[in-house]
């Protein structure tokens, strides 16, 4: 699995979960997350669209804490970016995916407490392969905040 999968079940501090569907044009945005991230040696899982076929690997992982991504329809400005309190997840809260992230929840809360979730307002989910330049952006804002720690820095919804 990489230098970056924790060895031994020993705990890994952070564990970046992307969620994104690389067909559905901004949708990508969450998996473009996790795919650089790991690609710079940082434990990582690429969820695509189906992050419940996930759970078991987070578990092997073993994580202090998780950092899930996915873009979400907030009616924001395209690109930007927002902490959503996992408290304020519900089945009526539905990311691009039209699926109720809550089950998911409660199942990475049995494997941890500490979950951010970060959201990003795409531009276009249409079918598609091109990340709107306002969602490149916020990639890499998201990236940088992952890298020095900052994510609870960013402003909640």
């Amino acid at each position: 699995m990489g230098d970056s999968y924790c060895k031994m079940s020993k705990c890994c501090q952070k564990l970046i979960l992307g969620i994104g569907n690389r067909l559905r044009s901004d949708d990508a945005a969450g998996s473009i997350i996790a795919e650089k991230c790991k690609s710079m040696g940082l434990p990582s899982i690429d969820a695509e669209y189906m992050p419940q076929n996930y759970i078991a690997i987070v578990r092997r992982y073993n994580p202090q804490k998780i950092v899930i991504i996915d873009t979400c329809d907030m009616a924001l400005s395209s690109g930007e970016f927002r902490r959503i309190p996992i408290n304020k997840i519900s089945n009526e809260v539905i990311t691009t995916h039209s699926m109720p992230m809550v089950d998911i929840l409660h199942k990475l809360q049995e494997i941890t407490p500490e979950i951010t979730f970060i959201g990003i307002q795409p531009h276009n989910i249409d079918v598609g392969d091109t990340v709107s330049i306002p969602v490149q952006e916020a990639i890499e804002k998201v990236i940088d905040c992952i890298i020095q720690g900052l994510e609870e820095s960013i402003p909640l919804v």
